[in-house]
């Protein structure tokens, strides 16, 4: 029978971005996850392109809970932060605010950020994209070097960005950036939406896949699982045939979740329950 433990299940805080930091943690605490990855939205820390909320503060609360942050994200795309940033100002104040983001996880010894490729104008010229973010994502990974916390980049949906939307243009811009502190997350939606198995996922990146946004997709919709279409037990045999032991991170975030986040962790981990064995 396919398994996995139960400190491979980490939770993430976006779609309790209506409720107060506090009421996430305790949530997390009752359905018995032990490890988080951080969204830095302003509803639960503050962070920006000059500073970042009170760590110590953070801690405490964790510590309260008997809770982890293994990962943090610092938010993008929707935002003025964004890895790829088309004007010289604006990608200096999103260097500047990813950086945070690794010093924020470094404070909370958490060892990996996710990240992306960010996007560019549809009609500039795409190797002009492509080297802005390949070029920013090589900066902060020097930053992420000297801070002791590695970069995982994930790809996105082709309707999010027009620079790392596949399994392709992921290993191109790995490649191409060439830096050991830059490893890869596989994120089951983008991945379901380019059609592409995790399985060739594995295959590819090999001992650089060191992080997962696990989620149940239909494909497009970051869903608690349970509410999407896609096979569990076959994607959990697929990460146990690669000897996958990392997080499994549960990126719930669809719109509909934000009125009752608590109960979508609810169904979430009573369908992963059954496939955990500690």
């Amino acid at each position: 029978m396919v398994s996995i433990k139960r400190k491979q299940i980490v939770g993430m805080n976006q779609h309790y971005k209506r409720f107060s930091m506090d009421y996430f943690l305790d949530g997390q605490q009752r359905v018995g996850i032990q490890n988080i990855e951080l969204w830095c939205g302003v509803s639960h820390f503050w962070l920006d392109h000059q500073n970042y909320g009170s760590v110590k503060e953070l801690q405490k609360k964790l510590q309260k809970r008997n809770l982890k942050i293994v990962s943090v994200t610092a938010p993008s795309m929707a935002y003025q932060y964004q890895y790829a940033s088309q004007e010289p100002e604006g990608l200096e104040k999103s260097f500047l605010y990813f950086s945070n983001g690794i010093k924020v996880a470094a404070e909370l010894g958490a060892d990996r950020v996710v990240v992306n490729s960010g996007w560019g104008y549809h009609n500039e010229d795409p190797l002009e994209m492509w080297k802005r973010s390949k070029d920013h994502l090589r900066r902060l990974a020097e930053v992420g070097l000297r801070e002791g916390v590695t970069l995982a980049m994930e790809s996105l949906r082709d309707d999010e960005s027009n620079i790392v939307n596949s399994l392709e243009t992921t290993r191109r811009m790995l490649d191409e950036v060439s830096h050991p502190n830059l490893k890869i997350t596989v994120d089951t939606i983008a991945t379901g939406a380019a059609g592409e198995s995790l399985s060739l996922w594995f295959q590819t990146f090999g001992k650089d896949l060191i992080h997962m946004h696990f989620l149940d997709g239909d494909p497009y919709v970051h869903n608690a699982w349970g509410d999407g279409n896609t096979p569990l037990e076959s994607q959990l045999k697929e990460i146990n045939d690669w000897n996958y032991e990392g997080y499994l991170v549960q990126e719930i975030a669809d719109d509909r979740y934000l009125a009752d986040p608590f109960s979508a962790d609810v169904k979430n981990m009573r369908t992963l329950e059954r496939f955990i064995e500690d």
